[in-house]
């Protein structure tokens, strides 16, 4: 007998004790996992429809998350007879990926130019002009792709397009990519390659592509390219290369012109990658006189400080607590996630994506929650409840407990350990920082106001603080179609200083004194 994905027309043989998620990894069927498989996250919930004791019962974790007879955690539920079929079905979940950053206007100079009938990037022939000429750029993120196509002739953005990594399956943080990769890198790199595919010719022809530049993490760019990670999971977790990257499509099977230049950009080092330094690069830091800090939260949240004269970077582990992995109510920014959150005499008022019904409160409503509840005096600033109830309903089955408290302020803790590190190095004080930039979708999102309170940006004056969209996609933009910005990269990269805080003598006093809500202490 077989399991069967009707909605994927996909199926498998059953096999005593292998759990659900096992078959939607084998079979390349796209699930949110979070936590890796450890039944802590609740992401991975499927519809099943199956005979009595066809599978293990359910799981304590479990009991946590599952409010329908029909679903089960996919990472929990063994199969345990196989005589009968089991249907699954994985349900759809539209996310909100922010797309686009800040279009600016720069001169066109991209290398992949015509003369006469041929296509040449740089001296190289890449084949026939027949009339139209594109390039993409793509932001690998741990746990969104997101990608422009682009006209090399008016450097105009035709189509932008996004969607989850489908890498997610096997874990949201970038640990567990290497984890995973120990055995299974040829699938991540041909899961990452096929979404990219499917990305490209949803778009266009894929033979009139004849350039791409491609950021991300250390880890999302080298799986992308086919280099090994595992140098990255052990100490001193650096990349196999920091240099930029030049491959063929046909050398990644990519549905591109098979000649086109597949390019990454260089990494900074260790966790600080492609991404950070096209952030650097779009937002120009590099070129003022004035200091900024640009800051791109998410499971490995990356920090850029400095000016024309002098720039730092550091990574911080965040983890994936503000996506909602491992917090009770967490769930990604989809249609029904809690996005907005207030407390008026005691009681949560709220809003959801699409105004839909709640399905589990997102980063945004985190922040908001942990800031109403120190407002109101609900919790203390080590984020203990003060009354007798210990968790603050937000929804029918949606509540915030200490325990995922203390998880969302480990979180906002590291990233504010890096920021503290980096200022400090920099010998400067918060109010030298003329614009704090938000890059990403996680903070174009959130209410930073909410944000800076409970600690998780700087204390800087609100006006400071701008949010700039995506831009690590709009930095490979600039690099796609202009010489003179990809030449500009490669130099910031070389003269970035990269921190590594837990190589930081007083890393540990920092973390402690970053550790709760200072504000409220």
């Amino acid at each position: 007998m077989k399991i069967i994905f009707k909605d994927h027309g996909k199926e498998a043989k059953l096999v005593r004790g292998r759990t659900i998620l096992t078959y939607l990894q084998e079979l390349e069927i796209d699930i949110n996992c979070p936590c890796g498989g450890e039944g802590k996250c609740g992401q991975c919930l499927v519809e099943v429809e199956y005979a009595t004791g066809a599978l293990s019962d359910v799981t304590e974790a479990e009991k946590k998350f599952i409010h329908d007879d029909t679903c089960r955690l996919a990472c929990q539920a063994r199969i345990l007879k196989t005589d009968e079929h089991i249907y699954v079905r994985v349900p759809k979940r539209i996310y909100y990926i922010l797309e686009s950053g800040e279009y600016k206007e720069i001169h066109l100079e991209p290398f992949v130019h015509v003369e006469g009938e041929r296509v040449f990037c740089e001296s190289e022939n890449l084949g026939e002009y027949t009339g139209e000429l594109y390039g993409i750029a793509l932001d690998i993120g741990t746990t969104t792709l997101a990608m422009y196509l682009i006209d090399f002739e008016s450097g105009k953005v035709l189509y932008v397009i996004s969607r989850e990594n489908p890498q997610t399956k096997y874990g949201n943080d970038v640990i567990s990519r290497i984890v995973f990769a120990r055995t299974g890198q040829n699938r991540l790199e041909r899961e990452i390659r096929n979404a990219v595919n499917e990305m490209i010719t949803a778009m266009v022809d894929p033979s009139k592509v004849f350039e791409m530049v491609v950021v991300g993490n250390p880890i999302m760019r080298d799986l992308f390219f086919g280099y090994s990670v595992e140098s990255l999971g052990k100490s001193p977790y650096e990349p196999l290369s920091v240099n930029a990257v030049n491959k063929t499509a046909k050398e990644l099977r990519l549905k591109a012109n098979q000649n086109s230049r597949v390019y990454g950009l260089p990494l900074i080092g260790s966790f600080v990658g492609a991404d950070a330094l096209a952030v650097t690069l779009a937002t120009e830091i590099y070129k003022s006189d004035k200091i900024s800090m640009a800051i791109d939260i998410g499971t490995n949240t990356e920090i850029i400080l400095g000016n024309r004269d002098r720039l730092i970077a550091t990574s911080c582990a965040a983890g994936p607590a503000f996506e909602g992995a491992g917090i009770m109510c967490g769930i990604g920014g989809v249609s029904g996630a809690i996005k907005d959150v207030s407390i008026v005499d005691g009681e949560a008022i709220y809003k959801t994506i699409d105004d839909a019904t709640p399905i589990g409160v997102c980063g945004s409503g985190l922040i908001d929650v942990l800031a109403e509840l120190l407002d109101n005096g609900i919790i203390n600033g080590m984020g203990k409840f003060l009354g007798d109830e210990k968790e603050l309903i937000i929804a029918e089955e949606f509540s915030l407990s200490e325990q995922d408290i203390d998880q969302l302020n480990l979180a906002k803790t590291a990233v504010a350990v890096g920021i503290k590190t980096l200022v400090e190095r920099y010998g400067i004080e918060l109010d030298d920082i003329e614009h704090v930039l938000l890059a990403g979708g996680f903070g174009n999102f959130i209410n930073t106001e909410n944000a800076i309170r409970i600690g998780l940006l700087p204390a800087v004056a609100q006006e400071k603080v701008k949010k700039v969209g995506n831009a690590a996609l709009e930095g490979a933009r600039q690099a796609l179609i202009s010489k003179t910005k990809r030449v500009d990269a490669e130099s910031i990269a070389n003269r970035i200083e990269h921190v590594k805080l837990e190589e930081e003598a007083d890393f540990q006093e920092k973390f402690v004194s970053e550790l709760y809500f200072q504000q409220y202490l």
